[in-house]
């Protein structure tokens, strides 16, 4: 019975029409011409080469591959290890192109400026070593080159010795430098020594060294170290009539700048700096600050 079962089973799903059994043996047909096809194609040669000997000489490149990669990837980690140059330094003035000397990274560099320039400053060695980009093993090399005191006791006495050092050396005159001129004081660089020159021009002069703080681009931690090699002679280079046509000023407001024209078209030609105490928006703070800045004619 179980025998006769299988065979219906059989007859059931394997019985075919004539037709299908020729699509059929089309299809086992097809295949057995394409399966030849693409063995015959492995041997036949390409340029004198069989594919054969293409894969094994792919397979031997890139393996050679691998290994030149290798030694370039240990030359790179070689020619990385620069023994670090020593030489005396102060950490609250040098540049990048120092740090790396000395044998830090470009990264690592940039972490002890973005320190600096957010109003950090080491006042003693040891300021220095608690840096985590600083390793102890780099910092003890280092030591005996850095320009700080060992301790806070000592700081006055340092900072005493190096103010007749300090003295000899001819400040700058940010009213007449250049933007090279000023791209050499520490910390500057081009970018802030144009920022200083545009500034300049756009105030008329500066009056003060202390107006550098009022750049954007250069912090408290960078005015601080280059406040001592800077000075002004206070002369203002580009005056502001009050009679003019137009007014533009940092100092002045836009609104009073306005005003002060609009008054002067309306009635007469101010005589003085004081005539501008009649103006509504006059304001003591606003003039008493850009009063040097301005000038009467007619």
């Amino acid at each position: 019975m179980r025998l006769n079962k299988w065979k219906y089973l059989f007859k059931t799903y394997f019985n075919y029409t004539v037709k299908e059994q020729r699509a059929i043996s089309v299809l086992m047909f097809i295949i057995f011409f394409l399966q030849t096809t693409l063995i015959v194609m492995h041997f036949i040669p390409i340029n004198g080469t069989s594919r054969n000997d293409t894969v094994v000489n792919d397979k031997v490149e890139a393996k050679d591959g691998i290994k030149n990669f290798v030694t370039v990837t240990s030359r790179t980690i070689k020619i990385q290890k620069v023994k670090p140059q020593l030489f005396s330094f102060n950490p609250n003035t040098i540049v990048l192109n120092d740090w790396v000397r000395l044998g830090l990274t470009e990264k690592q560099s940039q972490v002890i400026l973005k320190y600096i320039s957010k109003g950090g400053y080491f006042k003693v060695k040891n300021d220095l070593r608690k840096m985590r980009v600083i390793k102890p093993d780099l910092f003890q090399l280092w030591q005996n080159y850095i320009l700080l005191p060992d301790t806070l006791s000592d700081h006055k006495k340092y900072s005493g010795a190096s103010k007749p050092i300090e003295e000899k050396i001819a400040k700058m005159n940010i009213n007449q430098a250049s933007i090279e001129e000023l791209d050499q004081l520490p910390l500057v660089g081009e970018g802030r020594a144009k920022a200083i020159v545009y500034y300049r021009e756009k105030l008329g002069g500066f009056i003060s060294v202390e107006q550098l703080l009022e750049i954007k681009c250069i912090p408290d931690s960078v005015y601080r170290i280059i406040e001592s090699k800077v000075t002004t002679d206070g002369k203002i280079i580009n005056p502001l009539n009050i009679n003019a046509d137009s007014l533009f000023h940092p100092y002045l407001p836009k609104s009073l700048a306005k005003m002060i024209v609009t008054y002067r078209q309306q009635h007469k030609n101010y005589q003085r700096i004081d005539d501008l105490r009649i103006l509504p928006l006059y304001d003591d703070k606003i003039m008493r600050k850009i009063a040097p800045y301005l000038i009467v004619k007619p």
